[in-house]
């Protein structure tokens, strides 16, 4: 393997640090950290020894997934993430993986959960407090949100880019102005704050409930889903300005200021909150902040309105990833109506293959379904991810033998690849060994069915490039097109077996 030269993307290189350092805080802060801490700080019996040392592996698990990433995207710099680092590293069997993949990713690239949580808490923004009221609008709210941020990313790519830049530097301040609130009752007298500190030194190490080892991984899972989102980056690397120097900078950079974020707020979860009331929180911790700080009204349009922001910028930012990703699927050309897909008729940007995330978000938006269906389906997308993560993570050591030429501009640690590989692969063996499908009553076990649907993926596979050319007696040829706005994609050619046409590339 030679090494593989940058790949300028055709909406071209527009994206510097800053931007990319904020693309990145959008991407994994959204409402996970409102939401999970007490729920952690319950898993590890109420200990803070403890509840730091789970977000201390947590961050530490973002660290090293995006080192890892970035160590791929320096020897393979072009836009695809995953994908791109997948199809390289496992080339045999002969498109497989890009199959496997291509299709998984286009059938779950939906934004489902974060545009229903956006719709929720954006009405509580705005003064609503009947129940009534927001389950019959929040889904319509969410809806017209997504259709305006589709139209603003088919208009101008680079306001997009300002936008969500903009709005991150802004959460940013909104999440440290949090903490600072929390650290003035560490630093001001009672007198003045009225509200007491709760986290006391001979506390610290107390454990107050039961822990056990499955709580303990339990507490981890939690945190790390506060963390997720860190690889999608890797999508838009043909996108930013001399990647390598980029993302260098930047991708430890953004992981330590969220690092830092969420450390804050947790600290002030602990100072603000009497332990006993941690331990009892069923609703989101950031609600009780709130009100103990700003009273049970304007506490909870506070925190609704953070929420709503929060979100509302992952949104913006996951749109545009998941656009990017599906056009380099599709650029394939082994899916249907692939040319369409691919193109960036009329407007100069992905506009059909931003077209399918938002179509199947407004499917279930539309579409009357039971609540768990939502949690089932992120459930059904994250399982098969964190073995896709695996591999990715492997794959690294295979390219260092394969080609121990190659000399990486970043590299990962064997700790971080150590790391991310073991963990796949106990988030992959988990839920087969010990099914838990208790917050799933009624549906199938969500492992079973991920792995039944990654082995339809390579039926298709298989019957594309092995079956129908031996039961039809043609052979594959792959030639690449120019499509009329400049795109250049794969076009899969069935030719005679007696045909030895040289102007297209042999399928080997």
């Amino acid at each position: 393997m030679t090494h593989i030269t940058a790949e300028d993307s055709p909406h071209g290189r527009h994206m510097g640090v800053t931007d990319v350092v904020m693309m990145i805080i959008q991407r994994i802060i959204g409402s996970g950290i409102f939401a999970v801490s007490s729920m952690i700080y319950r898993d590890v019996g109420g200990s803070p020894a403890l509840f730091f040392l789970v977000w201390l592996i947590s961050g530490y698990s973002s660290y090293a997934g995006i080192m890892c990433f970035s160590e791929l995207g320096s020897v393979i710099p072009r836009s695809g993430g995953l994908k791109v680092f997948l199809q390289i590293i496992y080339n045999k069997p002969f498109m497989l993986i890009n199959v496997v993949f291509g299709i998984f990713i286009v059938i779950f690239g939906s934004i489902i959960a974060n545009v229903m949580i956006f719709g929720e808490y954006l009405l509580y923004a705005l003064g609503y407090q009947d129940e009534s009221i927001i389950n019959k609008y929040f889904k319509l709210i969410g809806f017209i949100f997504l259709i305006l941020v589709s139209i603003l990313l088919l208009l101008s790519t680079k306001f997009i880019i300002k936008l969500q830049t903009f709005t991150g530097i802004l959460k940013i301040i909104l999440l440290l102005s949090v903490s600072i609130m929390g650290l003035s009752i560490l630093i001001l007298p009672n007198s003045i704050t009225n509200i007491p500190n709760n986290l006391h030194y001979n506390d610290f190490f107390k454990i107050k409930t039961k822990v056990t080892i499955s709580s303990f991984t339990s507490a981890i899972l939690k945190g790390i889903f506060s963390f997720n989102g860190w690889h999608t980056i890797h999508n838009v690397l043909g996108e930013i300005k001399d990647p390598i120097k980029t993302m260098k900078l930047a991708a430890p950079l953004s992981i330590f200021l969220i690092n830092l974020c969420y450390f804050l707020i947790n600290l002030t979860y602990l100072i603000v909150i009497p332990s006993n009331e941690l331990l009892e929180i069923n609703e989101m911790i950031g609600l009780v902040l709130f009100e103990k700080f700003f009273g049970n009204s304007i506490g909870k349009i506070i925190l609704s309105s953070l929420i709503a922001f929060s979100v509302g910028g992952n949104i913006i930012t996951v749109l545009y990833h998941i656009s990017r990703m599906n056009q380099e699927i599709f650029r394939e050309g082994f899916l249907p109506f692939s040319k369409f897909f691919a193109s960036n008729l009329p407007f100069g940007s992905p506009l059909p293959s931003l077209l399918i995330p938002v179509f199947i978000t407004s499917l279930f938006l539309i579409i009357p379904t039971k609540s768990n269906i939502f949690n089932y389906t992120i459930n059904l997308e994250s399982y098969p991810t964190q073995i896709f993560f695996g591999l990715a993570c492997f794959g690294i050591l295979i390219l260092r033998f394969r080609s121990p030429e190659i000399k990486p501009n970043i590299k990962a640690s064997l700790i971080d690849i150590g790391f991310m590989i073991l963990f796949s692969l106990f988030m992959f063996l988990g839920p087969i060994i010990k099914p838990d499908n208790t917050e799933f009553n009624g549906l199938p076990s969500y492992a079973f069915v991920s792995i039944l649907i990654l082995l339809l993926c390579m039926s298709y596979w298989l019957f594309m490039f092995k079956i129908f050319p031996k039961l039809f007696k043609y052979k594959l040829k792959r030639q690449e097109i120019t499509l009329n706005d400049g795109m250049v994609i794969n076009n899969w050619i069935h030719l005679p077996l007696s045909s030895d046409d040289r102007s297209y590339e042999p399928l080997v």
